[in-house]
């Protein structure tokens, strides 16, 4: 998978080393030990490589780690639907823009990429006709429950083949599964707050 650069990154990536030659060049003339010039050497290579990963976010991919906001204007979205024979699990691209309390817009689109369920398919998939039609959807998150992920992460199954659990108790929980997708509902844009007239 190659990488488009953009100007972001290429100054990132440039700044990240000509910092490195200049500790490298003023740590080899140094009295300090041995083993400290090899540690600041090995840390500043580890930070290269930190900085390579972090910077994807600068390239338009989409956050997987991060949460949707609570409350959000929905821009456009795009549902990749699961694929068995490819080893595809499915995703649901969002692209949104987060509402503070008064119902208006940052200004700050944001591509966000959610596990794919079919409710959560249908829902994005009729919020992106409305806004088709016209009409600008908003949405609300409601993330996981913290406990519960972490239970359902540390409860023992095993993976078949074609990508499925199989409980050890012989039973499949699908509780646990719906769990692990957030909660995400849409409905017709509402006007921002104003201030009350004196």
């Amino acid at each position: 998978m190659t990488l488009t650069m953009t100007p972001t990154l290429i100054a990132i990536s440039a700044a990240y080393v000509v910092m490195g030659v200049l500790l490298l060049s003023v740590g080899l003339t140094s009295r300090f030990a041995w083993w400290v010039k090899a540690a600041t050497i090995t840390i500043t290579s580890v930070f290269f490589i930190e900085v390579f990963f972090a910077s994807k976010g600068l390239l338009g991919w989409p956050a997987t780690g991060a949460s949707l906001p609570a409350k959000f204007q929905l821009l456009w979205s795009r549902v990749v639907e699961p694929d068995p024979k490819m080893g595809a699990k499915g995703a649901i691209y969002l692209w949104v823009e987060e509402v503070d309390g008064n119902n208006v817009p940052s200004g700050l689109p944001r591509s966000y990429r959610l596990p794919y369920s079919l409710k959560l398919a249908e829902r994005t998939l009729k919020a992106r006709d409305e806004i088709m039609a016209g009409h600008p959807q908003e949405g609300e998150a409601n993330e996981m429950n913290g406990e519960n992920s972490s239970a359902a992460e540390n409860r023992p199954n095993m993976e078949q083949q074609d990508g499925g659990t199989v409980s050890t108790s012989g039973q499949v929980n699908l509780d646990d599964i719906m769990e692990q997708i957030p909660r995400v509902d849409f409905r017709p844009m509402t006007g921002p707050v104003l201030p009350p007239k004196p």
